[in-house]
């Protein structure tokens, strides 16, 4: 949320106070690769700001400065920093896509969209889902740390569009986890969180359950499949589910 508020004062306080801006940024560009290089400043300055609301970041992420809140003092057209280039290439992949798009579809999608950074961004600097951004934690520094990592991202970014907080999202990811046996703590560890936020979850109960299974606990995955069961008990294949490992009993 603090990095929300963080984002909205920065594209209000450049709405409010556009003249101030536009003087920070020189009137003739150098160094442009991908953008034509008679690019109007208004026009060059909405697509920058595109760049930052679609990716939360300021200038100076891709270009060298000191000072983030003071243009005049950044060197544009060094080409020192990584995101820069891979902000070249991301823009030239763009216009590939969308025109990629519109030669092969065009005439069954009249109505098609326009990809651009906030399509896989949404928000996000690095353009990753919440299974992603967890499994990274969860490689480099083990469980605790991914269920605090799951806390701390739903605080920050539950309402926003960077990541998927809803019921699945957690029951997804426990299911990859869990098909490597030395991974099924960690995917049963995800579900229980999971139930902190879904607690009338059917499907995490199930999930739960077949977790059991793979580990070989029939009586324990019952107990969640019964649970299951209370929850959404006209649910078909839940039934059929149920039934055939009664059936192996």
């Amino acid at each position: 949320m603090v990095r929300a508020l963080l984002l909205l004062l920065i594209v209000a306080a450049l709405a409010l106070a556009p003249a101030a801006v536009n003087a920070q940024i020189p009137d003739k560009f150098k160094n442009l690769e991908v953008l034509p290089k008679d690019i109007a400043k208004p026009e060059l300055v909405q697509i920058m700001r595109g760049f930052s609301t679609s990716l939360g970041v300021r200038c100076i992420h891709c270009h060298v400065g000191t000072d983030p809140n003071d243009l005049r003092a950044m060197d544009f057209a060094a080409d020192d920093k990584d995101t820069k280039k891979i902000a070249r290439k991301m823009m030239a992949l763009t216009a590939e896509i969308n025109t990629s798009l519109t030669q092969g579809i065009g005439a069954m999608r009249p109505e098609r969209l326009q990809v651009g950074c906030f399509t896989c961004h949404h928000g996000n600097r690095r353009p990753e889902t919440l299974q992603q951004s967890l499994i990274a934690v969860l490689d480099r520094d083990g469980l605790d740390s991914t269920l605090v990592a799951y806390k701390r991202l739903r605080n920050e970014y539950y309402g926003q569009a960077a990541y998927d907080f809803s019921e699945w999202s957690l029951i997804t990811l426990a299911e990859d986890l869990a098909k490597k046996p030395v991974q099924q703590p960690a995917a049963l560890a995800m579900l229980n969180l999971n139930l902190e936020y879904y607690p009338e979850s059917a499907g995490t109960y199930a999930r739960i359950a077949e977790t059991y299974l793979a580990a070989g606990d029939t009586t324990t995955a019952m107990k969640s499949f019964d649970q299951a069961l209370k929850l959404a008990p006209s649910d078909p294949w839940l039934k059929r589910r149920v039934d055939s490992v009664k059936a192996k009993k």
